[in-house]
């Protein structure tokens, strides 16, 4: 339990023990410290409940104590009395009753509502996620957290950054153009986080080392691999770390083609056999149409056929589009 606090609320027990004694009788100084305590459970009780509970119930139980008291002066001008002379006036319990009975249904409606919450939310804890050279130099992880297919917190080795700046300055051009995708993809991925704690850079050291560095800290620490690595990613799952692969992120997302789907599409070159044409949808996806041959660098209308899937992709064959044969429809072949 924490103690913060505790001290401004003893010193205040204490001061009202001793004004009970001073003031009165030495007995009292019990009744102080009684009612200092009160104060404190209280406090401490209406601390643990939400402001906007405390809010409504407030509000209720004013309403239901001015509801109270009109009721009891509308019963006083009717000249109903049921007061006795030892034992008080009945009618003062109407407005407790009222504040209790609006206090309680302020509560439950606003929770029913959604306007407050049924109780306290536990912080829900997200896993890190670490991302190596080779997923920043790719690129589509900036893309996933903008339309919002991962979230972090991020880590991200310290070495990335020297090494990204290393590659910048080479004599290789796919080299320089790789560090330029990377570094626009730490931009990007900087903008898209909501905060600058989501990215954390972190030191596993360089070298060697840091492969061994970083898959210790995997083990330890509750956290995925996100890689386009395919010996790092073999390694971190032989010893048990989540691990996602980019290479099949595209494959997950494309479409599925179906036998019998008319598909639009631009033929951009010939095919392998005789009388084909080939072309791509917007998710790469390539098609072969089997009589596109002539249309190439056109937009044609096809209807698929044939569904081959392998582990580089899917490959949809298809015929093209007539009014005689609108729907064709047979099974996939994997």
């Amino acid at each position: 339990m924490s103690t913060k606090g505790w001290g401004a609320r003893i010193v205040f027990i204490l001061v009202l023990g001793l004004v009970g004694t001073l003031a009165f009788k030495w007995w009292m100084g019990f009744v102080g410290l009684g009612i200092g305590m009160l104060a404190i459970a209280l406090e401490i009780l209406f601390l643990r409940l939400p402001a906007e509970e405390i809010a409504y119930a407030l509000v209720g139980t004013g309403a239901g104590l001015v509801l109270g008291i009109l009721v009891v002066l509308v019963l006083k001008l009717a000249n109903i009395d049921l007061s006795a002379e030892e034992s008080g006036d009945p009618l003062v319990m109407v407005p407790l009753a009222l504040c209790f009975a609006l206090g309680h249904v302020a509560v439950r409606k606003g929770r029913r509502l959604g306007l407050l919450d049924a109780g306290e939310k536990e912080p829900v804890e997200r896993t890190p996620m670490v991302v190596d050279l080779s997923a920043v130099v790719d690129g589509r992880v900036a893309d996933m957290v903008l339309v919002g297919l991962l979230n972090g917190p991020f880590v991200i080795p310290a070495s990335v950054e020297l090494q990204l700046e290393e590659m910048k300055n080479s004599d290789d051009v796919v080299e320089r153009g790789k560090a330029r995708r990377g570094l626009e993809t730490l931009e990007r991925l900087e903008e898209a986080c909501r905060s600058a704690e989501e990215i954390q850079y972190r030191d596993f050291g360089e070298g060697p080392r840091e492969k061994l560095r970083l898959l210790e800290w995997l083990r330890d620490e509750p956290a995925k691999l996100l890689s386009a690595d395919e010996e790092l990613l073999d390694t971190a799952e032989r010893e048990g770390i989540l691990v996602i692969r980019l290479d099949e992120i595209g494959g997950a997302a494309k479409r599925v083609i179906l036998p019998g789907e008319r598909v639009r599409l631009k033929l951009i070159r010939k095919g392998r056999n005789p009388g084909q044409g080939v072309g791509f949808l917007n998710d790469g996806t390539m098609v072969v149409v089997e009589d596109g041959e002539d249309d190439v660098s056109q937009m044609i209308d096809a209807i698929t056929h044939t569904t081959f899937r392998a582990s580089g992709g899917t490959m949809v064959f298809a015929r093209k589009a007539t009014e005689e044969s609108p729907e064709e429809h047979q099974e996939i072949i994997t």
